[in-house]
């Protein structure tokens, strides 16, 4: 799904290495001209006119046609603020710092006739030795089979009254019993406290400055006081799973709490909650809930890139739909339908960064006739400070 990052000079380099190493790669491209559509991973080594060559992993080089029709989900580059969407003759759309440049990691939907229907900016995985389970600078046993770590955007936690109690370090999950904990460190002594992700919501106090609120005040968490440990690998998960279990939470669970309204009517989306007129945006790693409603008196489709590889819960009548490039709901005349699911996380690019990731909704019914009033834009942003109040 849609991902934006910096490929450095040195990977650039490398890649123009590799084909000078390799001979002539436009001798050994392998061109797609028929069979079943099929996607292609690797990264682009020869930018033409109307097409891409593009280097596998095996080291062969497969050249595909780019023509108006195809999507592009371009990285954002040093300079650029936020993604754009524009629309160019077909039915093509480009989002980002088009177009690609030698050196992009990317996923191409290859047509069976060898043009792409898609290509979308894909940041190249960390080197498998750069986390091994646990965060850089913590050591120690984590037993395995019980609680698994993953890193994750560091995003300020504050109580709903506005109380600081730390940062996400990451996610922990008990194994056993398949519950995701969000791992806080707190404010002021680095002690950890895990927290069910159930209990978290999202919060948006300034734009593109995201964060998480527990739904309790400050005296309720004192009075609640969770178990905390010195450091993550000293957590005891049956004591975390003991108390949380007994807990009575204080208030409903954040997982009913809607994040995005999107209303439509009048054969355009018109989003009443949690977005802009452009669209949405997301907090990567958090439980996200969507509630739509369709108040015209025809069938639409929310369909989306997103989706294609982010698994979905469906609460009202819709009925699934999907693409090679995309799934979503199809929405009769006067449903309410809510999409529960959680907002990926972008791979680390070869610094271990993270960016914020883009992807695109639309209807697939009316989506062409009507424009722009039928699509947006989604943003699943990330960060790594812990200030944001």
């Amino acid at each position: 799904m849609r991902y934006i990052g910096i490929i450095g000079g040195v990977v650039v380099a490398l890649v123009y290495a590799a084909t000078a190493t390799a001979g002539s790669f436009e001798d050994k491209a392998q061109v797609t001209v028929s069979g079943g559509e099929y996607m292609l991973n690797g990264y682009i080594v020869k930018v033409e006119r109307n097409a891409y060559w593009i280097r596998k992993a095996s080291g062969d080089v497969v050249r595909v046609a780019v023509t108006d029709n195809t999507h592009l989900i371009c990285p954002t580059r040093i300079g650029s603020r936020a993604a754009t969407v524009e629309s160019k003759p077909g039915t093509g759309f480009r989002m980002g710092d088009c177009p690609f440049i030698p050196g992009d990691t990317v996923k191409v939907e290859v047509t069976d006739l060898g043009s792409a229907s898609l290509i979308r900016f894909d940041a190249p995985p960390a080197p498998e030795t750069v986390q091994l389970g646990l965060p850089q600078g913590w050591e120690g046993y984590m037993p395995n089979g019980v609680l698994s770590f993953n890193a994750g955007p560091r995003y300020p936690v504050y109580t709903k009254d506005g109380y600081p109690v730390g940062h996400l370090a990451g996610t922990l999950t008990d194994t056993l019993g398949g519950t995701e904990y969000g791992l806080i460190e707190l404010e002021g002594n680095g002690q950890m406290m895990a927290v069910p992700r159930t209990e978290m919501r999202q919060e948006w106090p300034e734009p593109n400055k995201p964060r998480v609120a527990l739904p309790i005040n400050k005296s309720q968490l004192g009075e609640m006081a969770p178990p905390t440990y010195q450091a993550a690998n000293l957590i005891s998960i049956s004591e975390v799973r003991d108390y949380w279990a007994k807990a009575t939470p204080p208030e409903p669970l954040a997982s009913s709490e809607v994040d995005v309204v999107l209303i439509i009517s009048e054969k355009a989306f018109h989003i009443t909650k949690g977005g802009t007129a452009r669209g949405f945006a997301l907090m990567a790693g958090m439980p996200a809930v969507i509630k739509l409603h369709n108040r015209d008196l025809v069938a639409h489709e929310f369909m989306s890139t997103l989706f294609r590889d982010v698994p979905f819960r469906i609460s009202g009548n819709a009925t699934v739909v999907k693409t090679a490039r995309a799934s979503g709901i199809r929405i009769d005349p006067g449903q309410a339908v809510t999409l529960e699911f959680t907002a990926p996380v972008a791979n680390p690019d070869q610094y271990g960064d993270r960016a914020t990731l883009y992807d695109v909704f639309w209807c697939n019914v009316h989506g062409k006739d009507h424009g722009e009033t039928m699509r947006g834009e989604v943003a699943i942003i990330e960060t790594s400070g812990i200030g944001g109040g």
